[in-house]
């Protein structure tokens, strides 16, 4: 007859603690200690027999230790084995309550196989295609690699600014080809004084190819002349910031080539690239999202989804009472927090409905914070509906909205069309994400009909006009035509 007894394992770096014990949580024999890698599937097998006999129907429950717990769950997954993957924070609990004082592998192992009989909620592991898993690594090396330029830039530039009150207000970008070549030379100011003013600015202007202009050169000037005298090495400084920028320019390789592989691979599990017709989501994000979510069947709800992310409030009720106002459980994958939340600061810009949706929740007094987490959990509900029904995203319908939604996404559209205009008189930035906003430039006091229709300064017979937020065009926008979300593609 067989009999189902439940096998706890606790991971470790140099061996694996297994404790076996029987359906009504009685312990069959002393914990053992199996090694790692394929000989210690073996002596797993083994002990099992010599402790339950080779009748026992096995239930693993294995807890999530670093990377050591892939050489155990995919064999016996494989195998047809039930196993239960449950995180440390869950394992820690009813290790807790049965050895408030003690803790060592073997009581941890015996905790762990008497979850199953406690927790009745737990599900079995989910072995994922080697490609989604590989994907969602590559997300976070290099979710990894940015936090990692961000602080070293401003690393850097804290010590610039240490010598140089002020030079902030010189360069626009001040991660830019000349600002990184001033850093990179000339963090002594007697250094800089002695190249004199007029070789400065001519090797500058060359390295900014002809756009650092003389103002800026005047201020950068006073800036040096206004340099404090420090009691430190300045060679040393400089030994300092010149490693930094040497390590930030191996982190811009590392991540182009991240980026690179991220967009292969994407392409490969999702060719139709879904979520990148949601507002918000680029290229990076939106292979980050479908790379965390996965598969959508191993979701019973979206609202797993948003639990994964960390991005569901507290639940604290007592009496009957809930308790309102409670934080975010932040129990999830900060990787998928952060680009949900990243989203949800784009997208409230672009739809209409979004952004009603983000100005409701600030006008009943949320924190515009607290309103954007909210709305990176409703962007991670759309995602994986969308994933999981295979369609591409739709902006909600004109006549649909309500009058006060209306009156959002006309802000909305009129946000946009106020870059483009300002793109149109030279202001704005050069940027080819808002390039695209900007319409042809006619100018009000010309007339048409008197402007040549051939040659180089011929005026378009169809000028082109700025795209609505939501990726449709406007006069469908305005007419009020359901709308056709415009599909883009990641090259690999």
């Amino acid at each position: 007859m067989t009999q189902r007894v439940f096998v706890g394992i606790d991971l470790g770096g140099k061996f694996h603690e297994v404790q076996v014990t029987a359906a009504g949580g009685e312990r069959l024999g002393k914990s053992f200690r199996i090694g790692r890698g394929r000989a210690g599937l073996v002596e797993l097998e083994q002990g099992l027999q010599r402790v339950a006999g080779t009748e026992a129907e096995p239930v693993y429950t294995i807890e999530a230790t670093q990377n050591y717990w892939l050489e155990l769950v995919h064999p016996l997954k494989r195998c047809g084995a039930a196993v239960y993957l449950v995180s440390p924070s869950k394992s820690a609990a009813p290790r807790t309550f049965y050895r408030r004082h003690t803790k060592n592998d073997a009581i941890d192992a015996e905790s762990m196989s008497r979850l199953p009989l406690v927790d009745v909620d737990l599900r079995p592991a989910h072995v994922s295609e080697p490609r989604w898993d590989m994907l969602r690594r590559l997300v976070r090396q290099s979710w990894l690699v940015k936090g990692q330029m961000a602080n070293r830039k401003r690393r850097i530039m804290t010590r610039v600014l240490m010598v140089y009150p002020g030079y902030e207000e010189v360069f626009r970008d001040r991660y830019c080809g000349a600002s990184l070549l001033f850093c990179r030379r000339y963090l002594d100011p007697s250094k800089a004084r002695r190249v004199g003013r007029r070789r400065l600015f001519t090797l500058l202007c060359k390295r900014a190819w002809g756009k650092f202009d003389q103002t800026r050169a005047d201020r950068l000037w006073q800036v040096i002349g206004n340099a404090p005298e420090l009691a430190v090495s300045y060679d040393d400084l400089q030994l300092l910031v010149n490693q930094d920028l040497e390590l930030l320019e191996a982190e811009k390789r590392s991540q182009q080539a991240l980026k690179e592989r991220i967009a292969e691979l994407y392409g490969e599990l999702d060719p139709e690239t879904r979520l990148m017709t949601v507002p918000g989501l680029g290229d990076f994000l939106a292979a980050a999202i479908t790379a965390f979510i996965g598969e959508p069947e191993r979701f019973q709800s979206a609202n797993e989804v948003v639990a994964l992310s960390g991005l569901c409030p507290r639940l604290k009720s007592s009496a009957g009472t809930d308790t309102a106002n409670q934080p975010i459980t932040q129990h999830g994958d900060p990787v998928l927090r952060g680009c949900a939340y990243l989203a949800a600061e784009v997208a409230r810009h672009y739809d209409p409905e979004l952004q009603a949706f983000h100005r409701r929740l600030t006008a009943r007094g949320k924190h515009y914070k607290q309103a954007s987490c909210a709305l990176g959990a409703k962007i991670l509900r759309r995602c994986f509906a969308l994933l999981r029904e295979g369609r591409a995203y739709e902006v909600a319908h004109r006549e649909q909205m309500t009058h006060h939604q209306k009156e959002e996404g006309k802000t909305v559209r009129e946000s946009v069309h106020e870059v483009a205009e300002r793109l149109n008189d030279g202001s704005g930035p050069s940027s080819p994400e808002f390039a695209a906003y900007a319409p042809a430039r006619v100018p009000a006091s010309t007339d048409r009909a008197s402007q040549p229709t051939t040659g180089r300064n011929a005026l378009p017979r169809n000028p082109v006009q700025p795209r609505s937020p939501s990726a449709m065009s406007s006069e469908s926008w305005e007419n009020g035509d359901q709308p056709t979300p415009a599909r883009r593609t990641i090259s690999a």
